[in-house]
Parts: structure tokens; C-alpha cells; sequence
């Protein structure tokens, strides 16, 4: 799905050139849950922006889903941007005076989706399991809330890849799990989940992790565990804890 031939990543300030990115050249394929760590200054969230075509390499070849990256106009690294890529990032980036409905709807709107717009995101609500708070502002939930809505924004377009960019980074321990269970039931339907943290029991719960440090691959793991297995855990603490909040999960 996500080809990475020798992408470098060079920042010029005046005469002095800073590389973020040097010569990553990676494969992810479609239905991968690929967690990158790695410390400040690795490389992580330039590598992240790359891949939602946030920015673009100074070197180098990205292929998705066999379309060379680098051969699009704006215009098109825009639609394919809304059409195949769903974003989920640290601070939830949601509008504050707006229900959630009209948030999850924006993807929609700048896509210029006219049909069953509501439909569409009553069910991105639901599969995170926030329908009864459709009609809620952001100012009136929780942080975890508030991240299952952003994940369901990311979901309405149903895109085959979903960017996570420290998705958990905000929460506690419990908004967490939760957090990371809804990303491991998305990547069982077959979504491509690549996230970016910096704690290993977030990173562990992947398919994979790959160790960025200066700008380079480190180390690139297959996770051994029972994926299914793990899932339902998440799940059923899930649900523990939402029965002990007194909600539905």
C-alpha cells in the first residue's frame, strides 16, 4: 500500500540545511498497524506529514497504493488526501462551538458530498460508540470523548489509511485503551493503521514497530502476539470501564 523509496527530508534555514528525514526507504502494506517511536527529533511526525502529503520529500520516491506521490498536482494530492486518508492527531482538532455531528461532517463537506451526509455521520459516531453523544459539543466531553470524535471524522470517508499522530498523547491511562482498542477493531475491518507514539504499551499493542532515530530507520519489528485475542481484552476492559462511568461503551 505505502512504498518509501530513499525519501530525504532536508530543511534549509539561510545557509544551514537541517535533514529531518535520511534515505527511508520502507514498505507497509494494506491492513498493517505500524506504530513509529522514536525520540524528539527523530524524525517521526516529518515522516507523518510525508505520508499524508503534508509535505513533501526533498529526495526520493512515495508510492500509495501504486500512485507516485510526487507526480500529482495539489489539487490532486488534495482529493486523494480526503478521499483515501483519514487524520487523528494529539490535540484533537475540533471545532469548539459546533456539535460533533457538524465536526465529524467536515471531511464531507470539503469533498463535496452531498448525499446521506447526516446518515454517513451518525454511523462514524456510532462505530466509535459516541452516537448518543451525536448532538454534544466538544466543550462538553471528556478528552477521550472528544478523540473518538476526531477518530470518527477520520472514518467518515471511509479511508483506506488512517494517520495518527500521538493519538493518546493527551489522555490517561483508561481514555488510552480505550483510544487504542477502537484502532485495533478499525485495523481488524481492514483499515491501514499507522500511528506515532512515544509509549511502548501503545506501541505494542501494533502489528509492527519501526525505531526512527536522526532521521533514519533504526530497527523495524514484527510484533509476535495473539492479535485477536487482544482485541477482545481491550474491548471487554472497555466495557468495564464504561459500565463503571455509568455510560454505554
Amino acid at each position: 500500500m505505502i512504498e518509501l523509496d530513499n525519501i530525504t527530508k532536508i530543511y534549509r534555514m539561510g545557509k544551514v540545511e537541517v535533514p529531518a528525514l535520511r534515505g527511508i526507504t520502507l514498505t507497509i502494506r494494506q491492513g498493517e498497524m505500524v506504530a513509529l517511536i522514536g525520540a524528539s527529533g527523530s524524525g517521526k511526525s516529518t515522516l507523518m506529514n510525508i505520508l499524508g502529503f503534508l509535505d513533501k520529500p526533498t529526495v526520493g520516491k512515495y508510492l500509495l497504493e501504486g500512485t507516485d506521490v510526487s507526480k500529482l498536482s495539489d489539487n490532486k494530492l488534495a482529493e486523494m488526501r480526503n478521499k483515501k486518508i483519514g487524520f487523528v492527531f494529539q490535540s484533537y482538532n475540533l471545532l469548539p462551538r459546533v456539535n460533533a455531528i457538524a465536526n465529524v461532517e467536515l471531511p464531507l463537506v470539503y469533498s463535496g458530498t452531498l448525499t446521506q451526509r447526516r446518515k454517513r455521520c451518525l454511523e462514524a459516531l456510532e462505530r466509535v460508540g459516541l452516537g448518543a453523544r451525536a448532538h454534544h459539543k466538544p466543550t462538553e466531553m471528556s478528552g477521550g470523548e472528544q478523540q473518538r470524535v476526531a477518530i470518527a471524522r477520520a472514518l467518515v470517508n471511509n479511508p483506506a489509511l488512517i494517520l495518527a499522530d500521538e493519538p493518546t498523547g493527551n489522555l490517561d491511562s483508561v481514555s488510552s485503551q480505550e483510544i487504542i482498542s477502537i484502532f485495533c477493531r478499525l485495523n481488524q475491518e481492514g483499515i491501514t493503521i499507522v500511528l506515532v507514539t512515544h509509549e511502548m504499551d501503545i506501541a505494542n499493542q501494533a502489528k509492527r514497530i519501526i525505531r526512527l532515530r536522526d532521521g533514519r530507520v533504526v530497527s523495524d519489528e514484527i510484533v509476535k502476539r495473539d492479535e485477536k485475542a487482544i482485541c477482545e481484552r481491550l474491548e471487554k476492559e472497555n466495557e468495564q470501564s464504561a459500565r463503571g462511568k455509568g455510560v454505554q461503551p
